[in-house]
């Protein structure tokens, strides 16, 4: 894939997607498997280090989908393609933003934009989901173990992360990577 295609493809997204990392993921996602280069196995096992990554998610997936596109240039051409539409607009847009900010339609488009951004990541998760279960009664026990100390005891994500991964090797079986 051309450099410029990588530039673009993530340029898109970062250019047309409202509300955040976890639902410039999904348009990724859906980005990365039209252009049918990369199987749908190695899009997932990006999307879970991409978020299990220190940073923002968007960025890392465009990293790691754009270096194994195109290899270090590609991952540049991502990072660029998709943090450059964001910064431009809020560079832009921020004083207009804040002049607008207390009128009625302003805050019905925000209304509006969150009640599809909930839906956005409620599908990314749904895939994830189905991702992290798929592997057999292993990983949903893994799965509720991670759920149970992030909801329940309310632990840290990193910490939760980690007794995760830690749980899934006592158990056997490394999945396939």
């Amino acid at each position: 894939m051309s450099l410029s295609s990588i530039f673009f493809l993530f340029l898109r997204v970062g250019a047309f997607t409202f509300g955040g990392g976890l639902v410039m993921l999904g348009f990724i996602e859906k980005e990365l498997r039209s252009t049918k280069r990369l199987e749908s196995e190695e899009i997932a096992d990006m999307m879970v280090l991409a978020t299990a990554f220190p940073g923002p998610v968007a960025v890392n997936m465009a990293f790691l989908a754009g270096k194994r596109l195109a290899g270090p240039a590609g991952a540049a051409c991502g990072i660029v393609g998709t943090a450059f539409p964001p910064f431009l607009t809020i560079l832009l847009l921020s004083k207009v933003l804040l002049q607008w900010a207390h009128e009625p339609w302003l805050g019905a488009f925000f209304l509006g934009a969150a009640g599809a951004v909930a839906v956005i990541i409620g599908r990314v998760v749904y895939g994830m989901t189905r991702i992290s279960c798929a592997g057999g009664w292993k990983d949903i026990l893994v799965f509720v173990a991670v759920a149970v100390l992030l909801i329940a005891t309310e632990t840290h994500p990193f910490l939760a992360l980690g007794a995760g991964i830690a749980f899934r090797l006592l158990l056997g079986e490394e999945g396939q990577v």
